[in-house]
């Protein structure tokens, strides 16, 4: 059976250093022949110059793709559409590898044809000491999005109702292209929609299968920025944005019905608010008090956000309409 080709697509906006170390990583895995694609949503001149230079000092020579339409899911679009690789493997540029990372996903590509996409473990590697509070707040969670950590099982899976993350995920070329692609996540700072929660909707749609790979193991590099309740509120302001964003998609209702889902998360705000601070902080003493207080502070911002959302949805004819857009694989709206 003749093993899938790869193509390695790396976003990367205004962080050279990072990239740079990525780049020195993946130079470092078992497979032998593979294509890498950084994909600049800056368009920098300078990045295309410095990794030029430095091709000549890679096994593996990088092809600079300028994308200046803000997104990562343009990014990855274009990236997709230059790749050549059967599979398409997409990652970040502040990780680093395991050497046996893409081998993990070429073999069972390779072994199990009906798999239409995968993710791997991702490890954290802390920058500096995080926190007591930040390691309180993980606890024991094999699954922290706000981090884009994930190791939930030890062996491999295969099933309608796998998951992944953009940070370390790959699909066959040919299904991302017939099910849409990404759906748009963040334009800048500016958060419009589920990106890759939008991609894994899609494919269960279709009936596909995901796989979940522990040997595709990447470390995802924390810097100390991220290690803050106020870079934790902005994470959770999106995911609020995301779930409406889903809720919205494919039908958005008249008045009356966004009235009635705005009642829906007011409705919502005070029974899980209850639920974080009585049962699980006073009745049952899970959490300490500052966790505890973190945790009630990000879930209001969260159903705040929810309803910034739906609020916008009323006037914002051009919000309405990027909900609303099916396909992000043309040329891109703006926000």
């Amino acid at each position: 059976m003749r093993k899938p080709s790869v193509s390695v697509i790396m976003p990367t906006y205004k962080r050279p250093e990072t990239l740079f170390k990525a780049i020195h990583s993946i130079q470092e895995q078992t497979l032998p022949q593979f294509e890498i694609l950084v994909v600049d949503n800056a368009a920098d001149p300078t990045l295309e110059q410095a990794i030029a230079r430095s091709n000549s000092e890679f096994r593996i020579p990088v092809c600079y793709v300028p994308e200046p339409h803000i997104g990562s899911h343009n990014a990855r679009h274009t990236g997709a559409k230059i790749a050549t690789g059967d599979i398409l493997v997409f990652t970040d540029d502040d990780v680093t590898f395991e050497p046996g990372w893409l081998h993990a996903y070429v073999a069972v590509f390779a072994n199990y044809p009906e798999m239409a996409a995968a993710g791997g473990a991702v490890r954290p590697v802390w920058e500096q000491t995080p926190p007591p509070w930040l390691t309180k707040y993980i606890g024991t969670a094999k699954m922290f999005p706000i981090l884009s950590i994930m190791e939930p099982y030890k062996q491999f899976r295969l099933d309608p109702s796998g998951y992944f993350f953009s940070v370390n995920m790959a699909i066959r070329r040919k299904l991302l292209f017939e099910v849409g692609g990404f759906n748009p996540d963040l334009f800048g700072d500016y958060i419009l929609g589920d990106g890759e929660t939008g991609l894994i909707h899609k494919l269960r749609d279709a009936g596909m299968l995901i796989g979940y790979i522990p040997e595709a193991l990447l470390y995802h590099h924390i810097p100390p920025s991220r290690m803050t309740v106020k870079y934790f509120h902005h994470r959770i302001v999106n995911e609020g944005a995301c779930i409406e964003y889903t809720r919205f998609h494919k039908y958005i209702p008249g008045s009356l019905g966004l009235y009635l889902r705005i009642m829906r998360i007011w409705m919502e705000l005070p029974m899980r608010l209850g639920y974080h601070i009585i049962l699980k902080g006073l009745m049952l003493n899970l959490y300490p008090l500052d966790v505890l207080s973190i945790k009630a502070r990000l879930q209001l911002a969260y159903h705040w956000s929810r309803l910034d959302y739906v609020h916008r949805l009323f006037n914002d004819q051009t919000l309405r309409e990027l909900v609303t857009k099916a396909d992000w694989l043309d040329r891109p709206n703006t926000p």
